[in-house]
C-alpha cells in the first residue's frame, strides 16, 4: 500500500466514517481498483468495514482510537527513520533509557539491538511490545492510558519515573516555534515528559523539520532545557542559529 495515500485514507474514514470508492479515487487522484485494495487492506487490520462502493469506520473495533497513532506512525515516516537512526548513535552499551510514548521514539527501538545491556524506561505501550520482540529490557511507567496514543501517563507514571537515573532521554512534541518554545497539545503527557527530562542526564528532542515554527497550547520547556535536537535535514538558517551546536542532522 502507498504509506502517504494509507494515511489520507485514514484520516477521511476518521472524520467523516463512511466514504466511497469512488469518492476517494477522486479525492485521491487514484485509480478505483488501487482504492478497494488499500480498503481490502485496512479491513483485514479491522479498521474500517467495507461495504458496496465503499467503506465505513469500524467502531465495534475500537479503530476510532487505533487509528489517530496510526496516522502519526505514518506522518514524516521516512525522516522519522533517519531521525531514529541518528538518534541510536547517541546510545553506549548498558545505558538507561527512557522514552515518551511518541512514535518518532517508538522508532528508534530497531536501531538498538546492535547494542548490549540496554534497560528502557517507557510510557508507550506499543514501545514496550517492540523493545520485548527485539529482546531489550523494558520498564513500563505504568499509570493511566490516553487511549488515542496508547501513553501512559499520571501520578503513578511520575512516581515510578522518579524512582530512576536515566542516562539519556528521547522524548518528542508537536511543535518547536521560534522563541524556543517546544509545544504540544496535551498537557497530561507534557507533565510527563518534564519529569522524565528531570531525571535524565542528556535530554534529545527527535523533531522532524516540518514541526518548526509550530506552536500549539502548552509549553513543555525551553530549548535551553534540553542537550539535542535531533532532525532529518538541515534546518533553515533561523532555527539553525538558534538550536546552534545542540542540532543534530545527517
Amino acid at each position: 500500500m502507498n504509506k502517504e495515500r494509507e494515511k489520507e485514507i485514514l484520516e477521511i474514514i476518521l472524520k467523516e466514517k463512511t466514504v466511497t470508492v469512488k469518492e476517494l479515487a477522486q479525492r485521491l487522484y487514484s485509480s478505483e481498483p488501487s482504492i478497494r485494495r488499500d480498503l481490502s487492506l485496512l479491513e483485514k487490520q479491522s479498521l474500517i468495514r467495507r461495504t458496496h462502493g465503499g467503506a465505513v469506520l469500524e467502531e465495534n473495533n475500537s479503530s476510532a482510537l487505533r487509528i489517530p497513532f496510526l496516522i502519526r506512525e505514518l506522518e514524516q515516516s521516512d525522516a522519522k527513520i533517519v531521525i531514529a537512526k541518528k538518534a541510536a548513535e547517541l546510545v553506549k552499551d548498558g545505558d538507561l533509557i527512557m522514552t515518551d510514548a511518541s512514535s518518532t521514539a517508538y522508532g528508534i527501538i530497531p536501531f538498538l539491538s546492535t547494542k548490549s545491556r540496554l534497560t528502557l524506561i517507557t510510557s508507550g505501550i506499543k514501545a514496550l511490545i517492540r523493545a520485548s520482540e527485539y529482546s531489550i529490557a523494558a520498564q513500563s511507567t505504568g499509570g493511566k492510558i490516553i487511549s488515542s496514543c496508547l501513553s501512559l501517563v499520571g501520578e503513578d507514571a511520575h512516581r515510578t519515573i522518579s524512582f530512576y537515573n536515566s542516562d539519556i532521554c528521547f522524548f518528542s512534541c508537536r511543535g518547536v516555534d521560534a522563541d524556543g518554545w517546544l509545544t504540544d497539545f496535551s498537557i497530561e503527557e507534557n507533565h510527563l515528559r518534564q519529569h522524565m527530562l528531570k531525571q535524565s542526564k542528556v535530554r534529545v528532542l527527535l523533531c522532524a523539520s516540518q514541526k518548526f515554527g509550530k506552536k500549539y497550547s502548552h509549553n513543555l520547556c525551553s530549548i535551553e532545557d534540553i542537550d539535542y535536537i535531533i532532525t532529518e535535514s538541515k534546518p533553515s538558517d533561523e532555527f539553525k542559529k538558534m538550536f546552534g551546536a545542540k542540532i543534530l542532522y545527517p
